[in-house]
């Protein structure tokens, strides 16, 4: 007898999925019905309904009226897919990626030799031509094993252990993570629906910030994106420090419905505008290109290029076919408009139950809430899954980030109708 365990939603759904995946749970095999296994578990039934949907909604399970649930039939388990019930990941919609399938079988890849360039002329010319086209200034260009390896290898050939970085509070929970696991000492500038402050990086400046980290569009969590005014406001303020180290994270990039800015000007001698394929590519393909100042190049790249600097060519190829193919525009435009629906559809469904939050762009919603643990704890009984904004925030009040990038229109409105239900402590509805 195949033994389920758990006693929140999220882990009975995985222990019946671990049993599929090892086999122990056999295709078509019964499930008990919700009552018997919340009685051999110790828990509320509306518990084990929600692992059964989110398993439902992921077609690992089907249900067939009073004889139960049952896992689906088939002889190997399903692709991964994302749960529209699942708004804490973070992630991109994989039905909205390329087919790295069909790309990876067309890529012209030869073995690279330990003598040859680290980074593909071809690849670095397109990259390049985007920070062009985008209006924006272009230095030198070189490609590092994602955003925070980029970022990472930038603060420690020009910081020491203690310095102090200004970020955007709150902010990317990875981060804040290198930041603290690094030893700097992060010093948070708030943010809002046009992303940080004048008077937040002012604050981070005069406290004596040796650099900067600033997210100009699509932030995560709160989704600002700068606007004309904030630019020359921001830029006001930092041209009062040239030595700051200045580095963008312009994730969202092809994705974002607002322009590219920067705060890069020629006097700055260290710089760097950084953009990954992770959104609109894949997370898996762990690739940047940086785009930086002589000056930080030269210093970050004296790192041995074998080493921290190694990106795999079968990665780098793989994105190039996939910016060369007949489709790329018309995909990432379709991408892109769909995330912005999302979002905006689960931003009207909070505003029509008077529920305040942020998400000016990108594919998070910020949600301010007084006690952001209970309400992640109602939520999941309720079968939905959240982040929680300890993870993000320095000194910004509490608050639960949700992803919106798979959520449809009306599941928008469900969670927007149980998150009201949980604020006004008049019971949650769940579904079965």
């Amino acid at each position: 007898m195949v033994v389920i365990a758990g006693r929140t939603a999220i882990e009975i759904a995985e222990s019946i999925s671990s049993a599929v995946d090892s086999g122990r749970l056999k295709r078509g095999a019964s499930l008990p019905t919700v009552r018997q296994l919340a009685e051999e578990l110790g828990v509320n039934r509306n518990t084990v309904a929600a692992a059964y949907k989110q398993l439902s909604d992921s077609g690992l399970l089907e249900g067939r009226g009073r004889q139960g649930s049952r896992v689906a039939p088939g002889t190997a388990a399903p692709p991964p897919a994302a749960s529209p019930r699942d708004l804490a990941g973070g992630n991109p919609d994989p039905a909205l990626l390329p087919d790295m399938t069909s790309v990876l079988r067309s890529v012209g890849w030869h073995q690279r030799s330990y003598e040859d360039p680290p980074d593909d002329p071809e690849l670095i010319r397109l990259l390049g031509q985007q920070f062009a086209l985008d209006d924006l200034p272009v230095g030198d260009l070189w490609l590092a094993s994602g955003t925070f390896d980029a970022i990472g290898t930038i603060l420690r050939k020009l910081l020491a252990v203690g310095d102090g970085v200004g970020v955007e509070d709150p902010c990317f929970m990875t981060t804040l993570g290198l930041m603290r696991q690094a030893g700097y000492v992060p010093l948070s500038m708030p943010v809002d629906d046009e992303g940080v402050t004048p008077e937040g990086l002012r604050l981070a400046l005069e406290a004596g910030a040796k650099a900067v980290v600033l997210t100009p569009r699509a932030h995560n969590p709160v989704g600002g994106s700068w606007s004309l005014a904030r630019l020359a406001a921001l830029r006001e303020v930092l041209r009062a420090y040239p030595d700051v180290l200045l580095i963008e994270d312009d994730h969202f990039a092809v994705l974002s419905r607002f322009p590219a800015m920067t705060l890069v000007e020629a006097e700055r001698p260290s710089w760097a505008i950084i953009r990954s394929v992770s959104k609109y590519i894949g997370p898996d393909l762990r690739l940047a290109v940086v785009n930086s100042s002589h000056e930080l190049s030269r210093a970050s790249l004296s790192l041995s290029a074998f080493t921290t600097r190694w990106v795999s060519s079968i990665l780098q190829k793989s994105v190039l076919a996939v910016l060369t193919a007949p489709g790329y525009r018309q995909l990432v435009a379709s991408a892109a408009a769909a995330y912005a629906q999302r979002r905006e559809d689960v931003l009207a469904a909070l505003a029509g139950r008077g529920i305040k939050a942020f998400g000016r762009d990108g594919m998070n919603v910020w949600i301010p809430i007084e006690d952001e643990q209970m309400v992640a704890r109602r939520l999941l009984e309720a079968g939905w899954t959240v982040r929680t904004g300890s993870v993000f925030r320095l000194a910004a009040p509490p608050a639960v980030r949700i992803t919106t990038s798979v959520i449809p229109k009306p599941l928008a409105e469900e969670f927007a109708r149980t998150l009201h239900l949980i604020l006004r402590d008049e019971g949650v509805e769940r579904g079965a």
